[in-house]
């Protein structure tokens, strides 16, 4: 029998006495059965609280507990990560060290500073053995000092000012090293070091003078080496600004060198990063557009189907695509040429039934959604775009998962995306079957260089080593 109805019978029987008693006008009985029945209704109310008291206790208690774990878990997690970079930087350091025995050995290494280079590896490496000792609870701050940053910048400047290269590709290593082994909670405070100390000199009666000239250097190593320093500065709006406080002719050099480089080089990698980043900061797109960037993403996809393309241009460059078209400008200014926007949907389109990586089938369909607004509605048209979504849809909804890129999972979030950018409103009662397809809303535009945490990721291929040989 359930307790509540164990009470409403004793509330009965209670109310039975009550009743005998008046009716028998058993006064003196009727007062203490009524004082007994107070004093156990106080009684069980204080059991009662007593009960939820020592509940609410436990349970706080045991979600103490669980912060605790968690905090111990993310401890854990930050010290594997910690343990694990390094560890990485250890190999990169040994990998360059031998590089620079060969090239001593070879004769085309000077050996003037050479006690110094040693010098800067054996801290470095004190460093990451400091961290691996500790198991990875030194403070990582403290990795990356003002001292460093000065002592770092004035070698670059005096390099650069003897046209010694190889000595400013060891800066540039040492400073892009360093990035590499900070914790992700405090990338973003070294960019904003790297700013701030005006590390390309952007600030000064140079301009940006300094930067282009050494990117004017037809020099593999250094080019790779200044890319990939560029693309850790402008993985925030602020860096983003600071390549482009002066003028675009910054963003104009990137575009030209990745226009030279051959697809899936290490290069072409670092300059698809570094526009893809910048074009978060909303004012860069024109330039972008105007720089024919829309039409040479859509070929890189067009050329990745015939011969290989690093997966991560793709990605990058797809949604780097997805943010110059998610522009207010970008739309004003293709409306005027539909010739061009009829090309990019049919393009596309067949682009989304090839066999691409899911990634860039998901930012190739945020690009359709953007062209599916009002003001093409006449290229929409044109190319039966409706339709046409409709039968990707349920072709995709059928296609084996064994023939996808990564199974179930990514297919249910195209699926799921289609879902929203073109979902069907309710035509339950539209005999006709005609569809119409909700408007996508704005998003935030697409960054591919954080994590959920919104922590930054500094990218680092395995093949970089290449980059000096």
């Amino acid at each position: 029998m359930e307790d509540s109805d164990i009470t409403t019978d004793n509330q009965a029987i209670e109310e039975m006495i009550l009743e005998y008693f008046k009716f028998h006008d058993m006064t003196e009985a009727l007062e203490n059965f009524e004082k007994e029945r107070a004093k156990n209704k106080e009684l069980h109310e204080e059991n009662e609280e007593s009960t939820l008291n020592q509940l609410w206790s436990e349970e706080n208690k045991k979600e103490a507990k669980e912060n605790i774990k968690e905090e111990e878990l993310k401890e854990l997690q930050r010290q594997h990560s910690s343990v694990l970079q390094s560890a990485r930087q250890i190999f990169s350091i040994a990998i360059n060290c031998l590089q620079q025995l060969h090239n001593i050995k070879d004769g085309n290494s000077m050996t003037d500073n050479l006690g110094e280079t040693i010098e800067n590896y054996r801290n470095q490496l004190g460093k990451y053995h400091t961290i691996l000792t500790t198991q990875g609870k030194c403070d990582r701050s403290e990795l990356f000092s003002e001292a460093v940053m000065n002592e770092h910048k004035t070698k670059f400047i005096a390099a650069k000012k003897s046209k010694d290269w190889r000595a400013v590709v060891e800066v540039l290593l040492s400073l892009r090293v360093n990035a590499l082994q900070i914790s992700p909670e405090l990338r973003k405070n070294l960019v904003y070091e790297l700013i701030r100390n005006d590390i390309f000199l952007l600030q000064t009666k140079h301009r940006n003078n300094f930067l282009l000239d050494l990117l004017n250097v037809d020099k593999k190593s250094l080019r790779h080496a200044l890319l990939a320093l560029i693309s850790v500065i402008v993985s925030t709006l602020k860096g983003a600004e600071y390549i482009t406080s002066i003028d675009e002719k910054i963003v104009g050099k990137i575009i030209e060198i990745l226009e030279e480089e051959a697809d899936g080089s290490v290069n072409q990698r670092f300059c698809v990063a570094i526009l893809q980043k910048v074009s978060i900061k909303e004012d860069t797109v024109p330039f972008l557009v105007k720089k024919n960037m829309i039409a040479w993403i859509v070929k890189l996809v067009g050329r990745s189907l015939e011969s290989e393309v690093h997966v991560f241009c793709l990605d990058f460059a797809s949604a780097l695509l997805a943010n110059i078209l998610h522009a207010k400008s970008t739309s004003e200014s293709l409306s005027g040429d539909k010739k061009f926007v009829t090309k990019l949907l049919e393009t596309m389109l067949k682009q989304i039934r090839d066999k691409i990586p899911t990634s860039v089938l998901m930012h190739l369909l945020i690009c359709l959604s953007y062209l599916s607004k009002d003001a093409f509605n006449e290229c929409c048209e044109n190319v039966g775009f409706f339709d046409r979504i409709s039968e990707f849809v349920e072709w995709y909804s059928k296609v084996p998962t064994s023939d996808s890129e990564n199974g179930e999972i990514d297919k249910r979030t195209v699926l799921d995306l289609c879902a929203h950018m073109f979902h069907p409103k309710d035509v339950s009662n539209d005999m006709s079957q005609s569809m119409e397809y909700n408007d996508m809303k704005p998003e935030d535009k697409i960054r591919e260089f954080e994590n959920e945490q919104g922590d930054l990721i500094f990218e680092c291929f395995q093949d970089e080593e290449k980059m000096f040989e």
